[in-house]
C-alpha cells in the first residue's frame, strides 16, 4: 500500500494576568458661588422707593438685578462631571509568559472600554483567527497555537473617553515532552481513488483515550457534495474516516490536519499540519463466492462479468468480508517461507517460490487476487493456500479495470478478516462504527 511518510506549567491562570490600567485625570468644573442680591423691600403705607417688588409672576431673572436692588445678581450652581471609567486591559497568556500550554489560546479583554482591534501572529508571520466580541468587550483566538513557538498580540482599545490605548503582549508556548506525530495518511494528494477508500491516518504513538476527541475534531474532513461521516479509532494509532454507506461516485474530499498544539496527552501534544485532498472515481466493487467458484463484476451498479475463482482449501480458507484494494503490482514473487507453518526449503513438503502477475492486494497478510496459470481446479475446486486465483486473461482484465480503493467482498467463508488486516472499516455496522469515535459524527462539509 502506498503511503506518504510525515506526523509547565499554564502562564494562563489568574495570578499571571497583567493588567494595564489607564487613570485619566479627574475633570474638575469650577463650582460657582452663587451671589444672591437680598434686598429687603420695607412695605410703607404711604410710599416707597420706584420699581416693583419682585412676585410669583415676575420673578428675579438669573444673573439679572432685581428692580430696586442695584447691582444684585442670581447664579445657579454647577453640578460637577462623573469621573471616566479606567480601562482595564486583561490578557492571557500574561504578556512575557513562557511555557505556555497552546491549547489554551489567546483571550484579551478589556474592562471600562473596548477593543477595536486585534492581531496575533507568530515568529514567521502566521496569523492567528480570532473573534471580536460583538460589543467590543474581548478578543479570543480560535486558530490553534504551535508547540514550541513565539507570539506577539498587537491591538488598539479605547477607553470611556475615546481615547484610544495600545494593546501589546508577546509570550512562548511550551515544548511538550512527547509529541504525537504523523506516520502515514492515505489517500495519497490529489489521488483518485475507489468508493471503498476510507480516510486513514497513523500516528507516531498513541493519544491518551481521554484526548482522543481533541486529536478528532482537529482533523476536518470536507467534502463535496455533503455527506456525514465519523472518525473511528482501527488501533491504538490509527484512526480512519469513512461515510456511513460507500461514497458517491465523483465526491470531492479534502482534509486538514490542524494538529500543532493539540493536547493529545497529560505531556503530549500534536506536532504538525497537513492537508491533502482526493477525489472519488467510478464505482467499481467485486464479489467473490468461493461455494460457487465465481467471481461477479459491477460497474455503477451494473453485473459486467462473471469469473471463475480458486480460493483458499481448508485451513487456509480465504479471508471472508469486505476489503479494499490496497494497491497493485504487475508482478511478485511468493514464497513459501512468508506463510507461517510452511517449509522453506525446497522440494520439502509445502515449498513454493513463485513469480505472480496480475496481483491485486487486499490484505498486509498477504491476501491477493492474482494470475495463477498453473491452478487446474480454477472454476471447480477451493485448492489455493488463501489468495483468488485466476485464469491468465481474467487475471489481466481485472488488474486493468479494478482500481485502489474499489471494495472486494469474499463470500462464503467461515474465517472474516480481522478488524485491521487492510481496510476493514465496513464490515462494521454503523453504529459500532460510532462507538468507535470519540468526537462523534462529523456534519462538515457542504
Amino acid at each position: 500500500m502506498a503511503r506518504q511518510h510525515g506526523r509547565g506549567g499554564s502562564a494562563g491562570v489568574a495570578g499571571d494576568v497583567r493588567r494595564v490600567t489607564v487613570r485619566p485625570a479627574w475633570r474638575r468644573a469650577a463650582q460657582l458661588t452663587a451671589v444672591a442680591a437680598a434686598a429687603t423691600l420695607l412695605a410703607a403705607g404711604c410710599g416707597s422707593s420706584s420699581g416693583s417688588k419682585p412676585s410669583a409672576m415676575n420673578p428675579v431673572a438669573h444673573g439679572g438685578s432685581a428692580p430696586g436692588a442695584a447691582g444684585g445678581t442670581s447664579a445657579t450652581a454647577t453640578t460637577p462631571s462623573a469621573p471616566a471609567t479606567p480601562l482595564v486591559l486583561s490578557a492571557k497568556p500574561a504578556d512575557g509568559a513562557t511555557n505556555v500550554d497552546p491549547a489554551q489560546g489567546i483571550q484579551i479583554s478589556a474592562a471600562g472600554g473596548k477593543i477595536e482591534s486585534v492581531s496575533a501572529q507568530d515568529a514567521k508571520g502566521d496569523k492567528v483567527a480570532g473573534t471580536l466580541a460583538a460589543d467590543g468587550s474581548s478578543w479570543a483566538s480560535t486558530g490553534t497555537l504551535a508547540i514550541s513557538s513565539s507570539y506577539t498580540v498587537t491591538g488598539k482599545a479605547l477607553d470611556s473617553t475615546g481615547t484610544e490605548k495600545d494593546i501589546s503582549a508577546k509570550f512562548t508556548t511550551l515544548t511538550p515532552q512527547k509529541r504525537l506525530g504523523l506516520d502515514s495518511y492515505f489517500p495519497n494528494d490529489g489521488e483518485t481513488v475507489g468508493v471503498g477508500q476510507p480516510v486513514s491516518v497513523t500516528f507516531t504513538n498513541p493519544p491518551n483515550e481521554k484526548d482522543r476527541a481533541n486529536v478528532e475534531k482537529a482533523m476536518v474532513v470536507t467534502t463535496t457534495p455533503h455527506v456525514d461521516g465519523a472518525w473511528s479509532w482501527i488501533t491504538a494509532t490509527q484512526v480512519d474516516w469513512r461515510p456511513q454507506s460507500f461514497w458517491a461516485s465523483g465526491t470531492k474530499v479534502q482534509v486538514a490536519m490542524n494538529l500543532n498544539g493539540v493536547k493529545a496527552g497529560d505531556i503530549t501534544y500534536g506536532s504538525f499540519t497537513k492537508s491533502f485532498g482526493f477525489t472519488i472515481g467510478r464505482d467499481q466493487r467485486a464479489i467473490v463466492d468461493t461455494k460457487n467458484y465465481t467471481m461477479h463484476v459491477y460497474q455503477d451498479g451494473k453485473d459486467i462479468k462473471e469469473i471463475p475463482t480458486d480460493t483458499g482449501m481448508s485451513g487456509y480458507s480465504t479471508w471472508g468480508g469486505t476489503m479494499v484494494v490496497l494497491d497493485k503490482q504487475p508482478l511478485i514473487e511468493m514464497k513459501s517461507c512468508s506463510v507461517p507453518g510452511f517449509s522453506c526449503t525446497p522440494g520439502v513438503g509445502n515449498y513454493y517460490d513463485l513469480k505472480v502477475y496480475n496481483d491485486v492486494h487486499l490484505t498486509p497478510s498477504g491476501t491477493y487476487i492474482h494470475q495463477a496459470e498453473w491452478d487446474n481446479s480454477i472454476g471447480t475446486d477451493n485448492t489455493s493456500h488463501g489468495c483468488v486465483h485466476l485464469k491468465p486473461a481474467d487475471a489481466t482484465w481485472f488488474y486493468n479495470f479494478i482500481n485502489v480503493g474499489d471494495p472486494v467482498t469474499i463470500n462464503g467463508e467461515p474465517d472474516q478478516v480481522h478488524n485491521g488486516n487492510g481496510y476493514t472499516d465496513w464490515n462494521e455496522s454503523w453504529k459500532t462504527w460510532l462507538a468507535g469515535s470519540a468526537a462523534g459524527l462529523s456534519t462538515a462539509g457542504q
